[in-house]
């Protein structure tokens, strides 16, 4: 929404609207301009009253709920894949309940991370550009894909599209035979409502074994990954430092976020989120540096959480020096730099730069521009020594310091296709 105040007694029915706009439907920046002769106008106190406003939210139609919950219960195979809508809403109970009296398994988007609990016996994990086996398994054999607050882009065979606030999210990429426009925290509960209603509580018993069939295909995923996951080279290898990472913090109260590059692609499938809100996905756009943005304003959000940025030398050339804004207004977050040497995969994209000029090379020791700036840092070299080095910058964190690890890795484009 974009308005102009063109005489001074509309400020309040403008910024009544700007609210409205800003607390209902899908969320998006709103902008009001006023210009310098309005600003000079006198208003009386009259004009000046205002109520702020309340939001309200639309709960789904009752009948539109009843087909969905009914074509989940009628499939031998059914999934939910579920959307960043389901974080803004603060549905994730909701979702949990839902599945757990259907047992039907749940996957997250990119933007969705976190919206399930990734150790939970019915989690599929993520698929965005990379994602897990089960992501991968359980939409080629289904028979009826539930979007939860997305906008289901990938392709299944039957569909519905339930909890988003705007039905511009409907039929965006198939079409879909079942849609529920609502806020999804209210549409979860209906549909737990009419689940109850058409099933004896406790609901649907596991009468696929979906549970051990996930199980099953986890176990043999991540059986085909532990030598990344596990290696011992030098340089290290990067999932090898996520791995230690994510075993070194308290996952439950952390939020993980990551930079553009190849970071997401490593990070999506194997950082185990817990809890909503632990995980800021992003992907659509590729400009490097933004990460470390976001983790500066997650722990401001959220002091209590530990943040955590993941990101290469690049994305670290691009924005690093804002790590001095950590230091100066005292924002403890861990930024851990993996320094391959290379922009990964650069060199497919211009061959010819890269064989004569090494324009997919980068060179530099980037705790040492980190420790210029007021930031804790520490280099590492071999994986033995990422555990204790992680913990003390932990452990520097804790005592209000921004820290800066720099692994020293290899490039390793091996990503987990599904």
């Amino acid at each position: 929404m974009d308005r102009v105040i063109n005489q001074a007694d509309r400020i309040p029915q403008l910024m009544r609207m700007a609210f409205t706009r800003l607390k209902h439907g899908r969320l998006a920046p709103v902008l009001l301009e006023i210009s310098g002769d309005v600003t000079r106008q006198e208003l009386s106190d009259d004009t000046l009253t205002y109520t702020p406003v309340k939001q309200r939210k639309p709960g789904g139609d009752a009948d539109d709920v009843r087909d969905p919950v009914t074509a989940v219960l009628k499939a031998s195979c059914p999934i939910i894949s579920a959307g960043r809508g389901i974080l803004y809403a603060e549905a994730s109970e909701e979702l949990v309940e839902f599945a757990e009296l259907t047992h039907t398994p749940v996957m997250t988007t990119l933007q969705g991370k976190s919206g399930f609990p990734e150790n939970h016996p019915l989690s599929l994990g993520t698929a965005g550009n990379t994602g897990t086996q089960m992501a991968g398994h359980f939409p080629r054999k289904t028979d009826f894909a539930l979007g939860a607050a997305t906008t289901l882009s990938r392709g299944y065979r039957h569909y519905a599209s339930v909890g988003t606030d705007c039905t511009d999210d409907l039929n965006v990429h198939h079409r879909i035979d079942y849609g529920v426009v609502g806020d999804a925290k209210l549409v979860c509960d209906r549909m737990i409502e009419e689940v109850k209603r058409q099933v004896v509580v406790p609901g649907r018993g596991d009468i696929n074994s979906v549970v051990e069939e996930i199980r099953k295909v986890k176990e043999e995923w991540l059986a085909g990954w532990c030598p990344l996951l596990q290696s011992n080279e030098v340089p290290m290898n990067e999932y090898r430092v996520l791995k230690e990472l994510a075993k070194a913090v308290d996952v439950t109260n952390t939020i993980a976020t990551h930079d553009a590059g190849f970071p997401p692609d490593q990070m999506f499938p194997f950082w185990p989120a817990l809890r909503p809100n632990s995980y800021i996905g992003w992907g659509k756009s590729t400009q490097l540096g933004y990460g470390l943005g976001l983790a500066l304003g997650a722990e401001m959000a959220a002091p209590e959480k530990h943040v955590i940025n993941v990101m290469g030398d690049a994305a670290f050339g691009m924005a690093g020096l804002d790590i001095e804004t950590a230091v100066r207004s005292e924002i403890p977050i861990l930024t851990v730099v993996l320094n391959n040497g290379i922009m990964t995969h650069y060199d497919k994209y211009m061959p010819y730069a890269s064989k004569h000029w090494a324009s997919n090379k980068l060179s530099g020791d980037y705790a040492k521009v980190a420790d210029g700036l007021g930031a804790y840092t520490e280099t590492v070299h071999t994986p033995d020594e990422l555990l204790a080095v992680i913990q003390r910058a932990i452990a520097a964190n804790k005592q209000g310091r921004p820290a800066v690890l720099q692994a020293m890795t290899k490039g390793e484009e091996t990503v987990s296709r599904y």
